[in-house]
């Protein structure tokens, strides 16, 4: 049974017309990752024509397909995330979900040649499963990018990224978030994320 934390991320998702769709559901985890490459590599070749809003609105269906937004914010608040009310949950929510589509609109903005290369998934803690994958450049050498995926209901989804296979993007979030949320409370942690999203369109 899905907590009231996700289930208030979930009806939040559900009203703004961006719930998953059915070709997406019950994909295993190697095929949610590779689907979810394609779409971004896409972005990124469209990346100057489409300028950053534009990378923005056509890569956030595809984060909302591939992350457990419901998960993963909760993580990165910790156990703070018990003492807020369904409506902050879900605005929360909606906060990380737009800074996490800007980070990927402001840093995959074009495309020089890179390729990104699937591995095989192996297991992981919790009945967890971790997909690797490799930013492949023209020139250099690759960025590993490792995704923790857990299934819920049927559907393989992301709860973490590790870069480099060991920095865990739940516990940098967690550090930050957590100090916000401690010295500014709720509204003062809301105000930070939509601050710094804002500032991602430079």
């Amino acid at each position: 049974m899905r907590s009231l934390f996700a289930a208030s991320v979930l009806a939040l998702l559900l009203m703004a017309g961006l719930a998953i769709p059915a070709s997406a559901q019950g994909a295993g985890p190697e095929a949610v990752i590779r689907t979810f490459s394609d779409r971004l590599l896409e972005n990124m070749k469209s990346g100057p024509k489409l300028g950053y809003k534009g990378r923005a609105d056509k890569i956030r269906p595809a984060v909302i397909e591939a992350y457990d937004m419901a998960s993963m914010t909760k993580s990165t608040l910790g156990t703070a995330a018990a003492k807020l009310s369904p409506e902050e949950a879900a605005r929360l929510a909606e906060a990380y979900t737009a800074f996490s589509v800007g980070t990927y609109a402001a840093q995959f903005n074009e495309w020089n040649g890179e390729r990104f290369d699937v591995g095989e998934q192996r297991p992981s803690t919790g009945g967890n499963v971790i997909v690797s994958s490799w930013l492949v450049p023209k020139n250099g050498d690759p960025t590993q990018i490792d995704y923790v995926m857990r299934q819920d209901q049927g559907q393989w989804r992301i709860v973490d990224v590790l870069f480099e296979g060991t920095v865990s993007q739940v516990a940098v979030r967690r550090s930050e978030f957590g100090s916000i949320f401690r010295a500014k409370g709720f509204s003062g942690l809301i105000e930070t994320i939509e601050k710094q999203t804002a500032g991602l369109d430079k």
